[in-house]
């Protein structure tokens, strides 16, 4: 029976410590292994902000963000840009192509360039994600699409 629990915390992706990630950039914001909390703590969403964005580095070939989102993104699309999402705290919905993924901390999705997608968070507070976009992002490619 320990085995079972041990093995359902292990497979939970969280682990039964309750630890939040750490995030292990090269250090170029002062981010370098810091603890998601203490990252979150120092860039709060602020109230009344739904969306927020916050480069965390880059190298050549591509950048990396860490997003929050409070209630939920527009459909959109990256036309020049391909991105790889890792939930790192909340629950939502990711829709790509209009299909739903429900995602939760330690979920990771591929969403190609050119792909319709948006995040609807279902949890209390602001759902939080590493993201890498490849090439590196400088925030104008995004273009709206209908749901």
């Amino acid at each position: 029976m320990r085995l079972l629990i041990i093995a359902a915390c292990f497979l939970a992706g969280l682990g039964c410590t309750g630890t939040t990630p750490h995030v292990f950039i090269p250090d170029q914001n002062a981010t370098g292994g810091t603890g998601l909390e203490a990252i979150l703590a120092a860039h709060p969403l602020p109230p009344g902000q739904n969306i927020g964005v916050l480069a965390l580095g880059h190298t050549e070939s591509c950048s990396y963000h860490l997003v929050q989102v409070r209630d939920r993104e527009q459909p959109h699309l990256h036309a020049t840009h391909d991105l790889a999402v890792t939930v790192l705290q909340g629950t939502g919905r990711l829709y790509i192509r209009g299909e739903l993924r429900l995602m939760e901390a330690g979920d990771v999705a591929v969403v190609p360039r050119a792909t319709p997608h948006y995040f609807v968070n279902t949890g209390a507070g602001p759902a939080a994600a590493f993201v890498v976009f490849a090439p590196p992002y400088d925030g104008k490619d995004q273009v709206p699409v209908e749901k």
